[in-house]
């Protein structure tokens, strides 16, 4: 998330022809990379505005777990990454998710907004009449690299399959506006190819909580006079 010296405006949206010509941008600092497009005009129409992207390999499910909670502010409490299994699902095979049931899946391409784009990220409206929900932390910041994480869940009655390749979601992208790059938050899954979640809260938050979490349980445990 920008800091809030970091002031964003949005301006308006990118439509097909402008999301192409900034993919074919030479600049580095300018262009708009998402990696590979296995179908242009199938991905990225003129009369859209919007670029659709596609199931990945990676897969992780969650797991029955014994803790009574998941609690960030519990000392010894295991890492976020252990309450999920990792699946990987070549082309040509599925991964079945069942009514109910929730997963996270990895986009296959690989994108870099540069400083002035930022995007959000809309399932595709066929898969949710079925039932399929996905989404993502939805705003994609300036300057983020990586694949993104969907959050999959099948809020219908039927088991669906899912295949590596299947356009799922799309992409909407926004001009931004003054905003000062820094290098600095940008998130902590900026970079990552990595879809397990890693801290619910920024590092200065967790502490801050954790040491008042103690506070709490030491005072608690005082006997009163």
């Amino acid at each position: 998330m920008a800091k809030p010296e970091q002031l964003i405006e949005t301006t308006s949206v990118l439509n097909g022809s402008e999301i192409r010509e900034r993919l074919a941008r030479s600049e580095p600092d300018e262009r708009l990379v998402v990696s590979p497009i296995l179908g242009l005009k199938e991905q990225l129409r003129d009369d859209q505005a919007s670029l659709d992207v596609r199931l990945g390999f990676q897969f992780a499910l969650m797991v029955p777990s014994l803790i009574d909670a998941v609690d960030e502010c519990e000392v010894g409490a295991p890492p976020l990454s252990t309450l999920f299994t990792t699946r990987h699902v070549p082309f040509g095979d599925r991964i079945v998710i069942h009514p109910h049931q929730f997963i996270l899946g990895a986009t296959l391409e690989y994108i870099r907004l540069p400083m002035d784009l930022m995007a959000y990220v809309m399932g595709r409206s066929t898969w949710g009449r079925l039932g399929l929900i996905v989404a993502t932390a939805v705003g994609i910041q300036p300057g983020f690299a990586g694949t993104l994480t969907l959050e999959l869940r099948n809020l219908g009655e039927a088991p669906l399959s899912l295949y590596p390749g299947q356009v799922v979601a799309q992409l909407f992208f926004h001009r931004v506006n003054q905003l000062k790059k820094t290098g600095k938050g940008l998130g902590q899954y900026s970079g990552a190819v990595d879809i397990l979640p890693k801290r619910l809260s920024p590092k200065a938050t967790h502490d801050t909580l954790h040491k008042l979490r103690k506070a709490f349980k030491k005072k608690r445990k005082t006997p009163s006079h």
